[in-house]
């Protein structure tokens, strides 16, 4: 029995190192090529006055694509210390299951222009930029577009719909949702990160704190939401609680999940995807 533990432990620390390597090797380089499976991947960079964000988009494979068929595809908003290709596994997979997927990396993270703003309004632009492309695609259904964020990626998933009539829909795992709160149940470690990226605390930097809180905005969120989290999550569960109420509030859908904590290997295979995202997802689109 220990042996096979053993075993095991050490396939998934070796798996996890392997995949960790691959996912840090960005392209971004404006092409497209197709895998062993035919699954079609592009990677390029979209351009904003400010600089310019990696992206990476899947889609079916020649035999699962149809030119004529339009597809909902799901835009994946990474946490920190991740990339756009950090979803590569789940995009592949998923892709299988009827959807276009597509990733960026937010500014400051993979090759995408810095420094990172936190879900600050060069984030949240990226996001409305991305959605914007998925708009424009002709092979994707215009009532079908989705946004799945995770950590700083699910705060700025949030502020976009709030800007946004083209997103049917939003998953939020581990987000925040009121920043000047959220600090003060940080720890140390955290708060002094926050300070060095916002330039200050809440009580010197109010403004920049609160345009990157959801819940200033949640009368503006018209789409469904589904709200994940985790009790091991960088951020209080309480937040989501009150973010679900100020959109129910406003006339607005929303629900919320607990989930379990994810081991790192799990981290890379985005088992929530599969669990949670798809399955609201394919409510939504039911109704359609």
């Amino acid at each position: 029995m220990i042996l096979k533990k053993t075993l095991k432990n050490t396939f998934h620390g070796v798996f996890f190192l392997i995949v960790s390597t691959f996912l840090l090797v960005g392209c971004a380089t404006n092409h497209e090529t197709k895998t062993p499976r035919g699954e079609v991947i592009r990677e390029w960079f979209m351009e904003f006055p400010w600089g310019r964000v990696e992206a990476y988009a899947v889609r079916p494979p020649g035999g699962g694509f149809s030119p004529e068929k339009r597809y909902p595809a799901i835009l994946l908003l990474h946490g920190a210390d991740a990339r756009a290709q950090r979803f590569r596994r789940a995009m592949l997979a998923h892709v299988h299951d009827g959807f276009i997927m597509m990733s960026i990396s937010l500014p400051g993270f993979g090759a995408s222009t810095g420094p990172e703003d936190f879900a600050g309004p060069k984030s949240v632009r990226a996001a409305l930029g991305a959605v914007r492309y998925l708009g424009t695609r002709q092979s994707i259904r215009k009532d079908g577009i989705f946004v799945y964020g995770i950590g700083q990626g699910a705060s700025t998933a949030a502020l976009a719909a709030a800007r946004s009539a083209n997103i049917s829909g939003f998953i939020l795992e581990n987000g925040f949702y009121d920043l000047e709160k959220t600090y003060a149940l940080l720890s140390q470690k955290r708060k002094n990160r926050m300070r060095a990226l916002l330039g200050g605390t809440p009580a010197q930097r109010g403004k920049v704190y609160r345009e990157r809180s959801p819940i200033r905005v949640a009368d503006k969120i018209k789409a469904p939401v589904l709200l994940l989290h985790s009790q091991g999550s960088s951020y209080p569960l309480s937040g989501a609680k009150a973010f679900l109420r100020a959109i129910e509030e406003k006339g607005g859908i929303a629900e919320l999940q607990r989930i379990k904590n994810q081991s790192p290997f799990e981290s890379l295979t985005h088992p929530n995807i599969a669990k949670r995202v798809i399955p609201f997802i394919r409510k939504i689109l039911e109704t359609r």
